[in-house]
């Protein structure tokens, strides 16, 4: 069985389906320069980020002390 061919798209009906594609599809469209500034903010943000985990009460450990 053949696949029924695409009806061809004329004037806003095109473009509409234009702007749909860019528009779920942005990472294709972007620029080389907007890509690498993407990254570079990402890796900054890594990089700020603290290595240490904090304690959900933000409380420093207590440590058990032992009855004399």
């Amino acid at each position: 069985m053949k696949a029924a061919p695409q009806k061809k798209l004329k004037g806003e009906d095109w473009l509409a389906e234009c702007f749909e594609y860019e528009r779920t599809h942005e990472i294709a469209f972007a620029s080389p320069r907007a890509l690498l500034e993407a990254r570079m903010i990402a890796e900054m943000d890594k990089a700020r980020r603290s290595k240490r985990r904090t304690r959900p009460s933000a409380a420093a450990s207590r440590r058990k002390t032992v009855a004399a």
